[in-house]
């Protein structure tokens, strides 16, 4: 028994190894490219109450996120679903980061938070605010159009301690019940951006519940990029980004999925044979992306991963 404990553990480390090296030359490659590059990322990391009790309980994996999120390097990144005691688990665990953004209820300390992070070895805070998705969004608690939950957006306006270049760093998590909210979420997004982001280059994270082939992401292609499709080298990691707990037992490959139609991929067969996307980082015109990730990496030894969505990464040049 114990030499079988031994090899499992011998293994595990092997993959751990395996990964840091992958992420590693992910990281050389990129640095090749520009010295200034920035890394971002996108994460919904899945709030507290729903898993209670039992493997995927907030205490049972936040170590691993933590883990698995410090490894990606990151310079920025938005988060969803963070709810309060979440919110203080990570800037206890990642000091080096700043963490901004309001919970969703109208106390502003309650429920779930969209939070930006960024480096603060990296970049100065310039400013920061976080609105709610609805006809009234200084209003806390606010919500309309029929969603089913509270929804706000946060945004960061950064400096970059290299090279003096400011950056507005955009996240949300859209409504996932009411297709009216979800559109009009992201329309008072764009709408807003055109006077908080102005002449800066922006950054959109978020789990915006919805396909490519939606309205929301339609419209939001007409005033920025989906990362995804301009990155620099072929995109990496499976297609899905909604993985649920449990492994999967077949990821299909980002590249894969994107030589078939949109629509094709994007229709209910579609998603049955590739997963279903629905986390995205877009870019404002002008900003590089070298590469692009969508990370399936497990808790070490369990068939788990440490979240109910994969997160997504890109190396950008502003």
């Amino acid at each position: 028994m114990l030499a079988n404990m031994k090899r499992a553990t011998i293994g595990v480390c092997r993959c751990w190894v395996l990964a840091a090296l992958c992420s590693a030359a992910v990281l050389a490659g990129a640095n090749a490219d520009s010295a200034n590059a920035i890394r971002v990322g996108s994460y919904n990391i899945r709030y507290v109450a729903g898993d209670k009790g039992t493997d995927n309980d907030w205490t049972k994996r936040r170590d691993d996120l933590v883990a698995l999120v410090r490894g990606f390097n990151l310079d920025a990144f938005g988060l969803q679903e963070v709810d309060p005691e979440q919110m203080q688990y990570l800037r206890v665990k990642m000091p080096g980061y700043g963490f901004v953004g309001e919970h969703r209820n109208a106390d502003r300390k309650s429920g779930e938070a969209s939070p930006v992070a960024y480096r603060k070895a990296r970049f100065d805070l310039e400013k920061q605010n976080t609105f709610w998705l609805s006809e009234t969004p200084e209003v806390p608690g606010s919500r309309s159009w029929g969603a089913m939950c509270r929804r706000v957006c946060t945004y960061a306006v950064l400096k970059d301690k290299i090279t003096g270049k400011r950056l507005c760093f955009v996240n949300t998590h859209l409504d996932h019940k009411s297709e009216l909210a979800n559109t009009n979420g992201m329309r008072l997004i764009l709408e807003r951006m055109k006077e908080f982001a102005a002449g800066m280059p922006v950054v959109l994270t978020g789990d915006h519940n919805c396909y490519e082939t939606s309205n929301t992401a339609k419209m939001a292609t007409k005033v920025l990029r989906n990362a995804l499709y301009v990155s620099e080298r072929p995109p990496e990691g499976p297609w899905l980004s909604l993985c649920l707990f449990p492994r999967r037992k077949k990821l299909s490959p980002c590249m894969e999925a994107m030589k078939t139609p949109e629509k094709e991929r994007n229709s209910n067969e579609g998603r049955k044979k590739f997963g279903a996307r629905i986390d995205y980082i877009y870019v404002s015109q002008g900003v590089r992306v070298l590469d692009y990730r969508t990370d399936p990496t497990l808790r070490p030894g369990l068939d788990l991963y440490p979240s109910d969505h994969f997160p997504i990464i890109a190396t950008l040049e502003l």
